[in-house]
């Protein structure tokens, strides 16, 4: 279930693959390397703690698909941006619906069995039928430089019964267990989940920023 995962490395290529190969435009040889990125960036973590996002955007088709073999390959819980129809051909664990893409209940009506996130970036946070909900900015981050950071009061924000992910400007295992003391149930990273060596400091973050959130629930109860 959605509740248990703790971080979500969202792919760019551009990070992930060599520019010479890239550069070839020789797709098996991306999706190797793809892969390989992958399989570096989860070693050593729980399965059931981890989801790769896979987020090209630019790609058409047949290219996509290879890549998220190749994500498949290495990871069981893998999450296609956008493209319902390609996670559905490739049987993932779910799709990502941007701020401006099709509803919840429409991806729910296509694919029923598939987890379903969003991105939202302001309040309220309507997000009926998700399962995930990626907020954020949380802070600057440089995929997204004229966006002003929400700040990690906006994980405060009523959420309704979907995870809550922050994204952005997680670059670093201290702001992982920032943003889950302040609320959020796990975090989506990009630029760090390809530039370290394994997620798994990542996932230990934000299991002592969820038990500090807990023991702060608890005293302010009593």
């Amino acid at each position: 279930m959605p509740s248990i995962l703790r971080v979500i490395a969202i792919t760019d290529r551009r990070l992930m693959v060599p520019a010479d190969v890239l550069a070839a435009g020789d797709w098996p040889a991306i999706a190797h390397a793809f892969g390989e990125a992958i399989q570096r960036a989860v070693r050593g973590c729980d399965p059931s703690r981890i989801a790769i996002q896979v987020r090209e955007k630019d790609l058409d088709g047949g290219p996509l698909l290879q890549l998220v073999a190749a994500a498949q390959a290495c990871c069981s819980r893998v999450i296609v941006n956008d493209r319902v129809d390609v996670a559905m051909i490739a049987s993932t664990y779910g799709v990502h619906l941007p701020d401006r893409g099709i509803t919840p209940g429409d991806a729910r009506r296509l694919a029923p069995t598939l987890v379903v996130g969003v991105s939202r970036h302001a309040a309220p946070l309507d997000a009926t039928a998700a399962d995930l909900l990626q907020l954020g900015p949380i802070w600057p981050t440089p995929s997204k430089p004229d966006v002003p950071a929400l700040g990690e009061a906006a994980l405060a924000w009523p959420h309704g019964t979907a995870a809550l992910v922050a994204v952005g400007g997680i670059d670093s295992p201290e702001r992982a267990e920032r943003a889950a003391t302040a609320g959020a149930d796990a975090v989506a990273i990009i630029r760090a989940a390809w530039t370290g060596a394994t997620l798994e400091p990542f996932v230990r973050a934000v299991d002592h920023g969820l038990a500090r959130r807990y023991l702060l629930s608890d005293a302010g109860a009593t």
